[in-house]
C-alpha cells in the first residue's frame, strides 16, 4: 500500500560575517565572554562580532533577512544589550519555523588578543544559547600576520557557516489499489471533535492550547485549538486553514481566534498554552513587536483580552501541545 504521507528532511546552509572597530573605553566580547584586552569594539549593542556572524549565518539559512532587519541600530532598546542574548531570539526565530541546528562553524579574524584559553568558555555561551549540545559549535581563531586591520589592531573580523533541517511532510498519491483504503484511513485519522453549543457564562475559566503552522515564511497557513476547562476537560477542538501567512502570523491568528470565541462564550478568565515562545514573551511584554504585520495583530489581540476579567500567557514544549500542532497541520491539507 502507498503511504500517503512522507517525512523528508529539507537541508538549509548560511553564512554570516561582521567586523566592528577596536576602541578605547569599551569591553571587549566575543561569544559572550568578556575578553581582558586594552580596547573594546565599539557598536550600538555590545559589538559581539563573533554572535553577530552566528546570527547572521541563521537568518540566512532561512531567508529571514539581514540582522539589522531585525536589530536595528536606530532602535534605542538594543543599545548595550548583549548580543548573546539576541543569538536567543535568532534562535526562537529559527524555532518558529521549525528548524533546528545541525552544526555552526566559526571563525575569529585578530591578530590580538589570543583567544585559545577562551575558547571553551566562548563555545559554551554559545551553545547554551543556541539550545545544543557544545560538540555542535565549533570556534576557531586566525590571524592575519600583521595585514590589514585586523592585524594592525584596528578592528575584529568574524566568520560562521551554519546548517540547519527541518521535517517536512510530503503528500503522495495513493497508488490505484490502495486508494480507496488510503482515502478511508485518512478520514478515520482527521476527526476533529466540534465545538459544542456553549450558552453565554457557561465556563468562567477556559485553557487554550493553540498552534499556528505554515508551509513556507509566507505559505498556506492553519491553526489548531484545543478548548478546555481547568481541570484538564476537554471542551473541544478548531482546526481551520486561513491563507497564506508566516508561521508567527499563523500563531497570533490562532490565540486571535481561540480569544474571540472566548469572549463570545462569555469567558473571565483566558489561559493561553502556546509552544511559541516568541509570541508569549511578546504578549507578556518580555521583548518588543517590531514587525509591522506582528504589531497589527498584537495590538489587536491586546484589544480581546481587555475584555477579560484575567488573561495569562504560558510557554509550554511543543510536546505537551501535539494536539493543536496535529490540529494546525491538519488544517493545511483542507481547502482554504
Amino acid at each position: 500500500m502507498a503511504k500517503d504521507v512522507e517525512i523528508i528532511t529539507e537541508y538549509r546552509v548560511g553564512i554570516g560575517y561582521d567586523v566592528h572597530r577596536l576602541v578605547e573605553g569599551r569591553k571587549l566580547i566575543l561569544g559572550g565572554e568578556k575578553i581582558d584586552h586594552p580596547t573594546g569594539l565599539l557598536g550600538h549593542s555590545d559589538a559581539d562580532v563573533l554572535t553577530h556572524a552566528i546570527m547572521s549565518s541563521i537568518l540566512g539559512a532561512m531567508s529571514a533577512g539581514s540582522l539589522g532587519d531585525h536589530f536595528p541600530d536606530t532602535d534605542s532598546q538594543y543599545k548595550g544589550i548583549k548580543s548573546i542574548d539576541l543569538l536567543e531570539r535568532v534562535r526562537i526565530l529559527m524555532e518558529e519555523g521549525g528548524w533546528e541546528i545541525e552544526n555552526v562553524d566559526s571563525m575569529v579574524i585578530c591578530d590580538q588578543p589570543r583567544l585559545g584559553k577562551h575558547m571553551e568558555n566562548i563555545r559554551m555561551n554559545l551553545s547554551e544559547a543556541l539550545r545544543v549540545h557544545i560538540d555542535r559549535v565549533s570556534v576557531k581563531a586566525t590571524s592575519t600576520e600583521g595585514l590589514s586591520f585586523t592585524g594592525t589592531g584596528e578592528g575584529i573580523a568574524a566568520q560562521a557557516v551554519c546548517l540547519l533541517k527541518r521535517y517536512i511532510e510530503e503528500t503522495e498519491k495513493p497508488s490505484s489499489k490502495a486508494k480507496k483504503s488510503s482515502v478511508r484511513k485518512k478520514k478515520e485519522v482527521e476527526k476533529v471533535r466540534p465545538l459544542p453549543k456553549v450558552k453565554k457564562g457557561e465556563f468562567k475559566d477556559v485553557v487554550v492550547w493553540t498552534d499556528g503552522a505554515s508551509e513556507g515564511n509566507p505559505g498556506p497557513s492553519g491553526i489548531g485549538i484545543v478548548f478546555e476547562k481547568p481541570d484538564g476537560f476537554e471542551i473541544g477542538q478548531y482546526s481551520e486553514s486561513i491563507g497564506e501567512f508566516t508561521s508567527n502570523q499563523a500563531e497570533y491568528r490562532a490565540v486571535l481566534k481561540a480569544a474571540g470565541i472566548c469572549v463570545e462564550w462569555g469567558v473571565e478568565r483566558f489561559s493561553l498554552k502556546s509552544d511559541s515562545e516568541l509570541l508569549v514573551r511578546q504578549l507578556n511584554g518580555e521583548y518588543r513587536v517590531k514587525n509591522e504585520s506582528i504589531q497589527k495583530l498584537f495590538f489587536e489581540l491586546s484589544a480581546v483580552l481587555r475584555k477579560f476579567k484575567g488573561w495569562t500567557a504560558d510557554h509550554v514544549p511543543r510536546t505537551k501541545n501535539e494536539k493543536a500542532d496535529k490540529l494546525s497541520k491538519l488544517a493545511l491539507k483542507k481547502p482554504g
